[in-house]
């Protein structure tokens, strides 16, 4: 019996469980969200849509785009205690295809990155979309920085003893970003220099709660 070849034509409603999952491109022409282990980009006029592929057959657990509409990161998720990929993507690129109705996403891909154990549980990128940061899951909850350009790891740390959930650049510096998870808050000087992370831990006083997300304004 012939095998029977399926491909994914459109999609409704998105992946819900991915925290920070739905983002609009810079442009405002476009919204990304995970579905399963792909990545749909989808057209506010026209709500066509064009799907991001790496070929990773594993679950996508976060998602990021640049400041500037270049980039797209996406993290994913094990279910064994292997690698987690993060897979950087040339947004750009994409939106550029999909206007000109071409389907070949893993064109797009500019690194596929391995570091952390089992989950990639947040990513954020700096303000000039010069470094990437991402942040492992439960199982890993290490942090790393990572050059956007060569897709080399730069310097990475342990987030803190306790687990932490998010991770997030500062608007307007490329050397510091913010972690949280359950009862801290730390800010981390980057100095690529040397390379090290140097963590701040902010003073919460009798304030003990579980911080799950970052806003910078």
């Amino acid at each position: 019996m012939a095998s029977l070849s399926l491909s994914l034509k459109s999609a409704i409603g998105f992946s819900g469980n991915v925290a920070s999952g739905l983002h609009y491109t810079p442009c405002g022409k476009f919204v990304v969200f995970p579905l399963g282990s792909v990545v749909v980009l989808r057209s506010l006029s026209s709500k066509k849509q064009f799907f991001l592929d790496a070929g990773i057959d594993k679950k996508v657990s976060c998602v990021a785009i640049s400041n500037d509409g270049s980039f797209l990161a996406t993290g994913h998720e094990t279910p064994a205690a292997f690698k987690a990929e993060i897979v950087v993507w040339d947004l750009k690129k994409a939106m550029e295809d999909y206007s000109n109705d071409v389907a070949l996403s893993e064109e797009c891909v500019l690194h596929v990155l391995s570091q952390h154990h089992k989950r990639v549980q947040a990513l954020d990128f700096s303000c000039d979309a010069q470094y990437l940061t991402s942040l492992g899951g439960q199982d890993d909850n290490d942090i790393v920085v990572w050059n956007v350009s060569s897709g080399e790891a730069i310097c990475g740390s342990p987030a803190s003893s306790d687990f932490s959930y998010c991770i997030k650049w500062l608007n307007k510096r490329n050397d510091r970003f913010v972690t949280c998870g359950n009862f801290h808050v730390r800010v981390w000087q980057v100095c690529t220099s040397t390379p090290k992370l140097h963590p701040i831990d902010v003073s919460m006083g009798s304030i003990r709660r579980k911080c799950i997300c970052i806003f910078s304004s």
